[in-house]
């Protein structure tokens, strides 16, 4: 394992004879979501392994699937943005202490950030996976670092002087894969007609609930005879439920389903599935056709001439693509079957040759092995400084509070 890799590559596979480790799997949120999905497929494929996991994480939908992996699952208080509360802090802590693991995985900033803070009392060894498309500066510097995008991967190797590796969204294929759409579709009790799918958070971060509104404005404006099934939920849903009331006057049939645990149906029914990161990711492995979504107007069909530009992004996309609008792209796709049948073999093969979960696992096995191996635990000058930076970007915040009070206890000139 070197420090660093000498080009955008991934963690190296194993090279030394397995050993049973103690895993803590930490996921910002258990709901319906890519990261989260990854992080629990993920666990449970290193718990076959023989190692010990316990997933530990605020409660959420996604619980039931940890249960029935078999896995054992620790309630951790939510986490609220990039803020820690001692609450949260002690939570951390007592999990650490009960457990003893000998690697902790934090997916995204909320569990970093509150693990960097423990690991002041209870120094550990730290893998930090952090699939936005910015990656905060309070993470230590000597953890390693797991971005999904190969422009993440050398950002981060400019600023921090730790590892990085590249972790792409990765897919469980033999669960994710095609599925008979027939029962797919008795079974959401729908027709023969298109059947358009999306299947992620409704959040404001990334636009995300924004674009699947603009898309329900599109489809419905545009006349499209079709049922637009959303599954997930999230701080922006209102926005989307505002786009399906407004589409009841069209042609676009619009079905919200909330959180759902397995949303295997809802895919394997779909025409056409829009998506971005791992959401888009898994609609391929069902062989779908996918349109991947962005910020601010992006849509771009997923296919040979694309596929380079989606690894490098991380299926995402900001600004307009400059290929054919959404309602365009849907009806070229609603008219022509062979068309989307290759697509979605195309999809399908993609997948099993860049983004298997057994390859990832293998990775990450590897990478979980070579921090056992190190006799440093967690230096406490890296740990210090990332406090200090998130201690500085906390008082950059309250800065204007902090100005507007002072002004207003300040006596004034007479």
């Amino acid at each position: 394992m070197t420090t660093r890799p000498s080009t955008v590559g991934t963690v190296e596979d194993p090279v030394c004879e397995p050993r049973r480790l103690r895993i803590m799997v930490c996921p910002h949120e258990l709901v319906t979501g890519g990261s989260q999905l990854i992080a629990i497929d993920l666990a449970r494929r290193l718990r076959d392994r023989g190692h010990e996991v316990v997933v530990y994480g605020p409660g959420g939908t996604l619980v039931d699937r940890i249960h029935a992996s078999g896995m054992t699952y620790r309630p951790a208080p939510p986490y609220r943005g990039d803020s820690v509360r001692p609450t949260v802090v002690r939570s951390f802590l007592r999990v650490l202490r009960q457990f003893r693991p000998d690697v902790v995985h934090t997916y995204e900033s909320g569990p970093a950030l509150a693990l960097t803070v423990a690991s002041l009392l209870a120094p550990v060894r730290h893998v930090a996976t952090v699939g936005s498309m910015t990656v905060p500066d309070f993470i230590a510097d000597d953890v390693p670092l797991l971005p999904g995008t190969g422009q993440l991967v050398r950002a981060e190797e400019r600023r921090r002087p730790g590892p990085v590796h590249l972790m792409p969204v990765t897919v469980d294929t033999a669960l994710d894969a095609p599925r008979d759409v027939a029962a797919a579709r008795e079974r959401l009790g729908l027709g023969d007609g298109l059947v358009v799918s999306v299947v992620g958070r409704l959040s404001a971060e990334h636009g995300k609930a924004l674009g699947v509104a603009s898309a329900i404005d599109a489809l419905a404006t545009a006349g499209v005879d079709a049922t637009f099934i959303v599954a997930g939920a999230g701080d922006d849903e209102h926005r989307v439920a505002a786009a399906a009331r407004r589409a009841t006057r069209s042609r676009l049939r619009v079905r919200l389903e909330g959180n759902v645990a397995d949303p295997g149906d809802i895919y394997a029914a779909a025409d056409v599935v829009l998506g971005m990161g791992s959401s888009a990711a898994r609609a391929m492995a069902y062989g779908k056709p996918v349109v991947v979504q962005g910020c601010r107007g992006f849509w771009r069909l997923l296919e040979a001439s694309s596929a380079g530009l989606f690894e490098e992004t991380g299926f995402f996309g900001d600004g307009p693509s400059g290929g054919p609008p959404l309602a365009e792209l849907v009806r070229n796709l609603a008219a022509d079957p062979e068309w989307r049948a290759r697509l979605g073999a195309y999809s399908r093969q993609l997948v099993l040759e860049r983004y298997s979960a057994t390859t990832a696992t293998n990775r990450l096995e590897a990478l979980y092995l070579a921090e056992a191996d190190r006799r440093a635990v967690r230096r406490p000058a890296a740990v210090a400084r990332a406090v200090g930076r998130y201690a500085r970007f906390r008082l950059a915040l309250a800065a204007p509070w902090l100005r507007r009070a002072v002004h207003r206890i300040t006596p004034r000139d007479a």
